[in-house]
């Protein structure tokens, strides 16, 4: 069944810059109930991963890195995007063990949003990787460097209540972590 807000035609769509993390498009649409076509302006950035690792005695992994977008420093979780040809699953373990150390068992997906569908056209898959241990070198980016830390999940509970975890879609993963989390494996053969 059509909505009214399912009728939106889309009629051109036009590269505008290539800034190498992401690119700008400008796409133009069509509604049948508004007077003309109407321009947006699309990111066109690549997907990305959230891992959520937890240790064997129940620490979860954290990183604090600076983020020059807001000029400081910010607690998270490991995160980066997927490179071309590799799958969310491989870029879930990858970006855990080149900016931590760190690796476990097989990644459970958590989650998939839309970072901001408004105005941008990709997607961020969260993962939580059970049992992780310190097991390799980091492999910073070159313009990284990233502070390791183990909290508790009540310790991480304080501080996203306190306003200290302020990226939102790095909560997202920790809150469903932190509320009980059921792997979507585990829990489709249990209803």
């Amino acid at each position: 069944m059509s909505t009214m807000v399912d009728r939106w035609e889309k009629k051109e769509s036009q590269p505008l810059h290539d800034y190498g993390f992401f690119r700008l498009r400008k796409d133009r649409y069509l509604h049948p109930d508004l007077e003309g076509e109407r321009d947006f302006l699309v990111i066109e950035a690549r997907d990305w991963v959230n891992v959520v690792a937890v240790t064997p005695d129940n620490q979860i992994v954290l990183i604090r890195q600076f983020r020059y977008g807001v000029g400081g420093a910010r607690w998270e979780v490991p995160a980066g995007v997927i490179e071309p040809g590799e799958s969310p699953i491989d870029a879930a373990v990858r970006e855990l063990r080149e900016e931590t150390g760190y690796a476990g068992d097989p990644p459970e997906l958590i989650c998939e949003v839309e970072p901001n569908p408004a105005i941008q056209s990709n997607l961020c898959t969260s993962y939580l990787i059970r049992n992780a241990t310190l097991q390799h070198d980091t492999e910073w980016d070159d313009n990284e460097v990233i502070e390791v830390i183990l909290r508790s999940k009540a310790d991480v509970a304080r501080m996203i209540a306190a306003g200290e975890f302020l990226h939102a879609l790095l909560q997202l993963p920790l809150l469903h972590y932190l509320t009980n989390f059921r792997s979507r494996s585990a829990s489709a053969g249990s209803d």
